[in-house]
Order: structure tokens, then sequence, then C-alpha cells
């Protein structure tokens, strides 16, 4: 609830502070790995700022957290975009998977638009 409430919100601070000193972030199909909450903040308020009022959606990976990750759509609404899949351990997230398929949203019964 934590996270979500954070990603939502863009509250990278808060955010921040719910990882790991050694979480991973990657997102399949792109060659992006970062490690590191320093590394991982930098990249939500550079290249990830478009992120930036996305709505997420529960739902859950191989027995795991995930979420179906949806962007603000032009016109109103928000489009997927994502299958945020988290890891955590000792309330720490350790791992910020996020797969770039929005063929995977069916697959997990996640809705195809979000309307607002």
């Amino acid at each position: 609830a934590r996270y979500v409430e954070a990603f939502e919100r863009y509250d990278i601070t808060a955010l921040v502070a719910l990882l790991h000193e050694d979480v991973v972030m990657s997102m399949p199909p792109y060659n992006l790995w970062l490690q590191g909450p320093v590394e991982m903040e930098k990249w939500f308020l550079g290249t990830g700022i478009g992120c930036q009022g996305s709505r997420l959606v529960p739902t859950a990976a191989n027995g795991q957290a995930a979420f179906g990750s949806y962007r603000p759509a032009p016109g109103g609404g928000w489009a997927p975009w994502a299958l945020q899949v988290i890891d955590d351990a000792d309330g720490r997230i350790v791992g910020h998977h996020s797969f770039l398929d929005t063929g995977l949203f069916a697959v997990f019964g996640l809705p195809a638009r979000l309307d607002g």
C-alpha cells in the first residue's frame, strides 16, 4: 500500500525510502539494469518522469506483488504501460521489474484501459 501511494503521487522521496540498499531495477525488453536507491531515484526523476501521473492496479505474478501500470492517455484516462513485479524482503523492496508488454494485461485479468 505504501508503494502504490508513493508511486501514484510520484513522491520519489517516499518511494526511495521503501527500497533496500541493494535494490535492483530492470525493464525488459530494454537493456536497463539499475542498482541502489540513488540510481533509481535519478532514473525516476530523469528518464522515468513519464511515469508521473500513472495509476496501478494490483495483481500477482509468481507469488509476488505485481501491478498493471497505466500511464495518462491522450484525451483522458490511463492506457496500459507495463506489468510491474515487486520483490520484497523484510519489508523492503529488493526488486522492481517492469515488463513492457501490454499483452500481459489480458493474461493477468487487468483492464484494457482505466477511465477517469
